[in-house]
C-alpha cells in the first residue's frame, strides 16, 4: 500500500502535478535523511537515467521552495502524524506493560504530561505612580498653551466639575517671591 492510499489526498496535494505529488510522497518513503531529496526526485521521475545526484538535488531544491509543494508537504506530514498515532500509543503501552523496560519512567512521564499536564499561574502586578507637583502641572499646562498658540491649535474648553474648573491652578506666589524665583 503506498502513502497516498494510506492517508488519502488532501486539497494541497491535489493542487500539484502528478510528478510533484509523487515527489512529496516519496519524501516520506526515503530510506534515510541524507540524500532524501535526491531519492524523492529520482523516484518521482525527475531527471533521466544519466542525471547526476547534484542535478537531482538542484531539482529537488526548486521543488522544496515552491509554496504549493511546501503546503502539500505540511498537509501530508499532519496526515502521517495522525495515522501514526495508534502505533505510537501501542509502543508506549508496550513499554508501560514492562516495568523493567529501560524507558519505563520516561514513558510514564510522557503519558502523565499529556493526561494531567502541569500548570502554573503567575500573577504579576505592576504599579507605576507618577506624581506631579502643582508647579510641574502648571508648567506643563503653560507649555501646552504656548505650543497651541504657536501652531494655532484651538484647545478644548476646560471641564467644569461642580461649578469649578477642573484645571489645577498655578502655585500661589509667596510674598516677596517673583514668578521667576519659583522656577
Amino acid at each position: 500500500m503506498n502513502a497516498l492510499q494510506e492517508i488519502g489526498p488532501g486539497s494541497a496535494l491535489s493542487a500539484l502535478t502528478d510528478k510533484q505529488k509523487r515527489y512529496v510522497l516519496a519524501l516520506f518513503e526515503a530510506p534515510r535523511s541524507h540524500g532524501a531529496l535526491t531519492f524523492a526526485a529520482r523516484k518521482a521521475g525527475y531527471g533521466n537515467a544519466n542525471s547526476s545526484n547534484h542535478s537531482l538535488s538542484q531539482m529537488a531544491h526548486q521543488l522544496n521552495v515552491d509554496p504549493k509543494v511546501q503546503a502539500a508537504i505540511a498537509e501530508v506530514s499532519r496526515q502521517y502524524i495522525t495515522v501514526l498515532g495508534p502505533h505510537a500509543v501501542r509502543a508506549i503501552k508496550k513499554i508501560l506493560d514492562n516495568p523493567n523496560h529501560r524507558d519505563f519512567g520516561r514513558a510514564i512521564g510522557i503519558v502523565m504530561d499529556r493526561v494531567a499536564p502541569q500548570s502554573s499561574t503567575l500573577a504579576v502586578k505592576v504599579e507605576h505612580k507618577i506624581e506631579m507637583s502643582a508647579r510641574e502641572t502648571a508648567q506643563v499646562l503653560e507649555r501646552i498653551d504656548q505650543l497651541a498658540a504657536k501652531f494655532a491649535v484651538r484647545l478644548p474648553e476646560p471641564k467644569v466639575i461642580e461649578g469649578e474648573l477642573a484645571v489645577p491652578s498655578a502655585p500661589k506666589a509667596i510674598e516677596g517671591e517673583s514668578a521667576h524665583d519659583r522656577r
